[in-house]
């Protein structure tokens, strides 16, 4: 065959070829978003590691491909730009969601997950807590006007036994101590030997004296109550079912946002576990709910703080790479990402991450 036939048949069968037969060489280095999700993403020490961008560097290696890195601040963003087409991957544990391949694409999945509860850590019960519980549910006027009219009558029974009682100790200070231990005795129990103000005045004074007692110990009895009561309802959070009614923390995007809207939570989104944590600890939160790899990560990496996860993983799901639609990245990156699980690099790479409870 004449070499100028062979060449017009070469580029008229060319674009004939099977598109795998053609491996993608951007011309320019790929644009690819991260957001700070650890252990997945996390910009630490001026490089991004972690789960995902171990992945995905690793991937672009086989591939040869260059590409640069783009910071988001929220998944939200991040999943916009990839539909828009202004960014070629999205890095990061991103849920895998029928909604969400409706307008993008993914990779195969590279984890499976679900959700955890995180709550405060159980610590024992001690007077100092029963104190600051009873204090907080506004009891502190009533305590100070009770310990008020107890200092009150301590001063009138001084008084009045000084000046009609000869058995009345002499000194100041005994006769104080005696009348507040007379006055406390009457005003808790009622009783004492103190036989109280003589006269028809009197006796209206004692009588008023025992039911302002009865009132007192009641209404700290009841507050004591209430206080060890709160306490107890609000750790008893085991799992999913003891979420409603509760107020939770969310993490933007993160599939712990999407269960908890679905069932109707009461619960507040946050951009990041550090802020999340700390509204948990001072009690603006009595759970958190988010992947749980990322809380077992923020707990093991924050010792100090007094929080676990509590009950089993629930609502499993599965994350991958975002790309935007019919993107010729598919392909090459499954391609990889499957070659890579089949030679064990995924189940070692888990290992070091999450240590030996990794379960691809």
């Amino acid at each position: 065959m004449p070499k100028p036939l062979r060449h017009w048949l070469f580029f008229l069968i060319l674009p004939l070829l099977p598109a795998g037969a053609q491996s993608p060489a951007p011309a320019e280095p790929l644009k690819v978003a991260v957001i700070q999700s650890p252990p997945f993403t996390e910009f630490s020490g001026g490089v991004w590691t972690g789960y995902a961008v171990d992945l995905w560097e690793k991937i672009a290696e086989m591939n040869q491909w260059a590409f640069t890195y783009t910071e988001f601040p929220t998944p939200e963003a991040a999943l916009a730009a990839i539909q828009a087409g202004k960014i070629q991957v999205l890095v990061n544990d991103t849920d895998i969601t029928s909604e969400r391949q409706r307008v993008m694409d993914f990779s195969h999945p590279f984890f499976r997950s679900g959700l955890q509860i995180m709550v405060v850590e159980d610590r024992p019960r001690t007077f100092g807590r029963l104190a600051s519980e009873i204090l907080g549910l506004g009891n502190l006027r009533i305590l100070w006007i009770a310990g008020g009219v107890v200092a009150v009558f301590t001063v009138l029974v001084t008084l009045f036994e000084r000046r009609h009682n000869p058995d009345f100790p002499k000194k100041w200070a005994d006769g104080f101590a005696d009348a507040f231990y007379n006055v406390i005795s009457v005003t808790l129990t009622g009783k004492s030997v103190y036989k109280g103000f003589p006269g028809v005045l009197g006796r209206l004074v004692m009588v008023g004296w025992m039911l302002l007692g009865l009132f007192v110990v009641a209404y700290v009895t009841s507050s004591i109550t209430t206080a060890m009561t709160v306490e107890q309802l609000q750790g008893r959070i085991n799992g999913p079912k003891d979420l409603p009614g509760k107020t939770v923390g969310v993490l933007e995007g993160d599939p712990g946002q999407i269960y908890a809207a679905r069932e109707g939570l009461q619960f507040m989104v946050y951009s990041g576990m550090d802020a999340a944590a700390a509204a948990l600890v001072h009690g603006e939160l009595q759970a958190i709910v988010a992947d749980a790899p990322i809380l077992q990560y923020y707990d093991r990496t924050h010792p100090r703080l007094p929080i676990t996860e509590v009950g089993v993983i629930f609502d499993p799901h599965t994350d991958g790479f975002a790309l935007p639609k019919n993107s010729a990245l598919r392909v090459p990156l499954n391609e990889a990402l499957l070659s890579l699980s089949e030679n064990g690099y995924l189940d070692d790479l888990g290992k070091r991450y999450f240590g030996t409870v990794f379960q691809r």
